[in-house]
């Protein structure tokens, strides 16, 4: 029981960081939007905002981890981030995953062109920061800790709701690819990416890969997104999607349990 409170005392703080970080950050740009005219999505100035918003977990996992750990230091962190050596399983699942994620989009979206990896990579270090990084928080810290209060499934559930809700500033922020998604579609996507995502850091071990994993996903899936009559990203959903989806949240359940 003790260990139990512990545990909840640090997913509070670390929650209350995070959500604090993001939200101000986002709710920043919807009031520029609102009252300002400032802070439009594709302006230099609306990118500091959301970029920093989408650091919320990270920076909230480095305090966490700073705060209760008394011999904390640099590479402590660091070894937290990259974990063990990587080894041939932890590479093929790794792997796997990254092979999936382009034929999922060429198979649901009709995207074939081998060029567009040259995209992915050269844009590598926005999806780190916009989105890879979330993972220090979700995977590499509140996963463990509710896993030492819940049994691994509900665990993954219970991340994948929290992660949708921190998301939710996103639907007041014209121009943002969540506003043109219901909410509970997200929240299914949500689901399977985080029983993917958690499977992979079981196997490697090794949170980084977990990085590396969410920020091509989000480049694989930048490749299908398009450029509505509004002038606003949109992503055109088809049975397609829904059938690939599927068959990647079965499979990573099944490796998960």
């Amino acid at each position: 029981m003790k260990q139990q409170n512990k545990s909840l005392k640090k997913i509070g703080l670390f929650l209350l960081y995070t959500f604090s970080i993001t939200w101000l950050s986002w709710i920043t740009v919807i009031i520029g939007n609102r009252y300002f005219n400032a802070l439009w999505y594709g302006q230099p100035l609306y990118w500091i905002p959301m970029l920093i918003g989408a650091m919320g977990p990270a920076i909230s996992s480095y305090i966490i981890y700073r705060q209760f750990n008394e011999d904390f230091d640099n590479k402590s962190f660091a070894k937290f981030i990259f974990g063990k050596k990587i080894n041939r399983k932890a590479w093929l699942i790794f792997g796997s995953y990254i092979i999936w994620r382009f034929f999922m989009v060429w198979i649901s979206f009709g995207i074939n062109d081998l060029t567009s990896i040259i995209y992915i990579f050269l844009n590598l270090p926005l999806f780190l920061i916009g989105g890879g990084f979330e993972e220090l928080g979700w995977r590499g810290y509140l996963q463990p800790q509710l896993e030492k209060i819940f049994h691994y499934f509900p665990s993954v559930l219970i991340v994948a709701v929290i992660w949708s809700i921190w998301h939710l500033p996103l639907w007041l922020i014209k121009g943002s690819m969540q506003s043109t998604l219901p909410f509970g579609l997200y929240i299914l996507v949500s689901i399977i990416l985080s029983f993917s995502f958690t499977t992979i850091y079981k196997y490697t071990n090794n949170l980084f890969l977990c990085v590396l994993s969410h920020s091509w996903f989000d480049g694989c899936i930048s490749l299908a997104v398009s450029i509505g009559s509004t002038g606003y990203m949109q992503l055109n959903l088809n049975w397609k999607v829904f059938l690939v989806f599927i068959l990647e949240l079965i499979i990573s359940v099944a490796l998960g349990i």
